[in-house]
């Protein structure tokens, strides 16, 4: 496996996708906190969390080699984060917070496939 199952990174990134979701539900039943009070400044925050959440939940399956089933999942988390920073960037151009939910849940998928590829490569302990 190319992969050497759980570590700090993965509680990172779990610990920033929990963040996303808390700052989007901010967002979405209002907030007086500035940097969450209009679509745009939150689509900035969720795209900069979801980039960190990215690197740190999927960097190894983009800088290792894979197995045939990790560059399954590499190319998976690979289409959700294109699918999360084009509505980031939809969500800063356009204002829509609309956009921002479909950032937030495509990073939330993207962190379970790359959370899930860690977990199943820890495999039966000898």
């Amino acid at each position: 496996m190319g992969s050497v199952g759980l570590t700090w990174k993965d509680l990172v990134s779990s610990v920033i996708v929990v963040a996303m979701i808390l700052a989007y539900a901010s967002f979405a039943y209002g907030t007086r906190l500035l940097l969450l009070s209009s679509a745009w400044a939150a689509s900035a925050v969720e795209l900069v969390l979801g980039a960190l959440c990215a690197v740190t939940a999927a960097g190894d399956l983009h800088t290792r080699q894979q197995p045939w089933q990790g560059v399954i999942v590499r190319k998976i988390t690979t289409m959700l984060g294109t699918i999360a920073l084009l509505a980031g960037l939809a969500g800063l151009i356009v204002n829509s917070g609309k956009a921002v939910e479909i950032l937030v849940v495509a990073t939330a998928f993207l962190w379970l496939t790359a959370t899930i590829w860690h977990v199943q490569a820890i495999g039966p302990q000898s």
